[in-house]
């Protein structure tokens, strides 16, 4: 049930409104793709494996973190301890919240956020704050409790998922800046 509130209910909107995204400001200057080059390409798919990794390590991290602050073993959980089903929670909410930085992180191939401007795709931050809320009812109400098997998180289960979030964020603009300082040194700029 959580991967479908995932994938229903925290990707399809921001994808959408990925699509609706302004093209950067040097897309014309830059050589067609190659014909034949597949769609997923060789840095496509490193791209991928870097933020996918930095997100899969971050969501193990915060469900073992909670897990090992209880102070008991692991192998005394079950699926209804209050426990697993917080630590499971924080998994969740760090996908939909990691998700949500990476979408802004992707919006651009080459240029920084900054340049590109954290408001102006306005849909995508709609999108990105409907699947929070989202997650957060889900975290919350009683009801949604029930059917996603979730626990309600605090402030610094927050805190903590941001920072997961703006650390995708910040790996991501490096290798968007290492990669332009490379692009300008192999046009024969200043380096």
């Amino acid at each position: 049930m959580q991967v479908l509130a995932i994938d229903l209910g925290s990707d399809v909107l921001p994808a959408l409104a990925l699509g609706a995204e302004p093209p950067e400001r040097d897309v014309m200057d830059r050589p067609p793709r190659p014909p034949h080059e597949p769609l997923f390409s060789p840095a496509v798919l490193r791209r991928i494996l870097f933020l996918g990794g930095i997100q899969a390590a971050g969501v193990c991290a915060v469900f073992f973190w909670h897990i090992n602050a209880t102070g008991i073993p692991y192998a005394r959980f079950t699926a209804d301890d209050p426990v697993y089903r917080k630590a499971v929670t924080l998994v969740h909410a760090g996908i939909v919240v990691s998700q949500f930085f990476n979408a802004l992180a992707v919006r651009t191939e080459r240029e920084s956020i900054v340049r590109a401007g954290l408001f102006s795709n306005p849909w995508l931050l709609a999108a990105g704050a409907f699947g929070i809320l989202l997650m957060a009812a889900i975290s919350y109400l009683p009801p949604l409790q029930a059917v996603f098997h979730t626990a309600p998180l605090n402030a610094t289960d927050w805190a903590v998922l941001a920072a997961l979030g703006a650390l995708l964020l910040a790996a991501e603009e490096g290798r968007k800046a290492w990669l332009r300082r490379r692009t300008v040194t192999a046009q024969g700029g200043p380096s």
